[in-house]
């Protein structure tokens, strides 16, 4: 690497996206569902359960690799780093990019686990990373631990200049299709906008049968469109396509309330005005620099209501879509990815904890 570090990725338990893979995938209609189910709960319990979050071979993988290092991503990996500086005497640096203790597709007993495991490996970390200025303050408060580094998922390109406001207004949504996204509200949404704008739905996910039945049932196909995942280098690009980035999360969990989603910063790169939940995490990042409003994503209702205040001003999308790139530019990887070795660079030059 240009900075003079060796970086090795170890492999550990990958939870596969069902449907992907799964040789019942074909069936899911006939069994309706029953299996699916089933196995997401098992492939959840097993991606938290204690024999991965202290996994033997993970570990003896981490030693042999003799790291000045450990990057332990996210809480799935804190209780094998910690073991392996005991060790080894590696520095560890806890990269906090969700909340998986606090989340709701877990159930209490898995949610406390994870909560316990954080807690014993915390305070042995050399220095904690965390994705949102809001995560920085609970995990400070919550574990009596130095306020944790800001280092977000920032856009891997910036657009230089942003696209002209296309008449209808183009509306986007990336990422996963899930039910905590509010997705069903959204399309709801745009019955009440009455064609005054398109919504352009990219991603994947286990309920995109389910909204595509919603837009065939509202007789929304020729407002809203549903296109493939854009490859990883691609999503910005992509993107740049669209007006208006929406997230609608109505905060479902002290996650959602407090993450900064990677779509966030992919649509500030793309230079799109920004729609969002007000949520603690997007406010962190879009509060004052005119590159987005808050909408209350309630019901269908609300979330209308509050876009046609930007869809009828199509000037003020443009403003906002010039702000989202001056933003993107500070948040932008490049930056973020000097602050995280210089985190490197300062665990290497100090005592261990």
């Amino acid at each position: 690497m240009a900075a003079g570090y060796d970086v090795r990725i170890i492999e550990r338990f990958r939870v596969p996206r069902l449907g992907e893979a799964d040789i019942w995938w074909p069936l899911r209609v006939a069994v309706n569902l029953t299996y699916t189910k089933a196995r997401e709960k098992w492939y959840l319990r097993k991606a938290s359960s204690l024999a991965t979050l202290n996994g033997p071979a993970l570990l003896d993988a981490a030693i042999a690799a003799r790291p000045d290092v450990i990057h332990a991503h996210n809480i799935h990996t804190i209780a094998v780093g910690t073991r392996a500086k005991r060790i080894s005497g590696a520095r560890v640096v806890y990269d906090c990019r969700d909340l998986f203790a606090d989340v709701e597709y877990y159930d209490e007993e898995t949610r406390e686990r994870l909560r316990s495991a954080e807690a014993a490996s915390i305070h042995e970390v050399d220095q904690t990373i965390v994705v949102s200025e809001v995560f920085a303050d609970i995990l400070s408060s919550r574990y009596g631990i130095p306020r944790p580094t800001v280092i977000y998922n920032g856009p891997d390109q910036v657009v230089p200049t942003p696209r002209p406001v296309h008449e209808p207004v183009r509306l986007f949504f990336q990422g996963a299709y899930r039910r905590n996204r509010n997705l069903g509200s959204l399309i709801e949404a745009m019955c009440i906008l009455e064609g005054r704008a398109t919504l352009t739905l990219q991603g994947f996910g286990r309920v995109e049968e389910e909204l595509r039945d919603m837009v065939a049932r509202l007789s929304l196909s020729d407002v809203v469109t549903f296109v493939p995942p854009a490859a990883p280098l691609d999503v910005v690009r992509s993107a740049a396509e669209y007006d208006v980035g929406v997230i609608c999360y109505r905060g479902d969990s002290l996650n959602l309330e407090s993450t900064v989603p990677n779509k966030l910063m992919d649509y500030l790169g793309a230079g799109l005005a920004l729609a969002v939940s007000d949520l603690p995490g997007h406010r962190s990042v879009l509060e004052g620099t005119g590159a987005g409003i808050f909408i209350d994503p309630s019901d269908a209702g609300s979330i209308a209501r509050d876009l046609a205040r930007l869809i009828d001003d199509p000037e003020r999308i443009t403003g906002m879509k010039r702000a989202a790139l001056e933003t993107a530019r500070r948040h932008e990887w490049s930056v973020q990815a000097g602050r995280l070795v210089r985190v490197y660079e300062g665990v290497l030059n100090r005592e261990a904890v």
